[in-house]
């Protein structure tokens, strides 16, 4: 799923298919990272952020439901322990995530659009986030989580979203649709 919201260095995203918890945000900054609950808003994890840091995004952070959900986040309450990414291969048209617990995850990757249309390069530039729950392709500007990729769950990007992002692959993204 896209960056939701970038305030200075402060980044808000939401794993694609990210439906296993309450209405929320995930917010990076440099090697900091947090998780918000958007309905009421609070802090759920403080990960790495200070508590100054807290209170400078907590007053953006109120504004963010209306985006999020206008990007199309939706949910379910599922309770997970996290597992963390080692390596991250894209292979024909396989996505495999291996993971530190010595499993590897292959999907499809038409469940992820982005992914699918981005070139070798982009494909290859990812970085591990939140300390290896997820990983980030930054071209691509796409997150997928370990849990989601456990859970089946596709790419939950609108369509809206898609074609804005990659107007020429609009009438593609039809065969993306979860």
């Amino acid at each position: 799923m896209p960056t939701v919201l970038r305030v200075g260095l402060y980044r808000c995203f939401f794993y694609a298919g990210d439906r296993a918890e309450p209405a929320h945000v995930h917010v990076e900054r440099d090697a900091q990272r947090a998780k918000v609950w958007l309905d009421p808003v609070r802090l759920q994890d403080s990960g790495d952020f200070r508590v100054a840091s807290w209170h400078v995004s907590s007053g953006w952070c109120r504004n963010m439901w209306p985006t999020c959900r206008g990007a199309g986040m939706t949910t379910s309450p599922i309770d997970h322990r996290p597992v963390f990414v080692q390596q991250v291969r894209i292979i024909a048209d396989t996505l495999t995530v291996d993971l530190a617990d010595g499993r590897s995850i292959a999907v499809p990757l038409v469940w992820y659009p982005r992914l699918a249309h981005g070139t070798h390069q982009e494909r290859t530039n990812w970085r591990l986030i939140a300390c290896g729950e997820g990983v980030h392709w930054p071209e691509l500007d796409e997150d997928i989580s370990v849990e989601n990729l456990l859970s089946g769950a596709r790419s939950g990007e609108s369509q809206r979203s898609f074609k804005k992002w990659c107007p020429q692959a609009a009438e593609l993204s039809r065969s993306f649709r979860p």
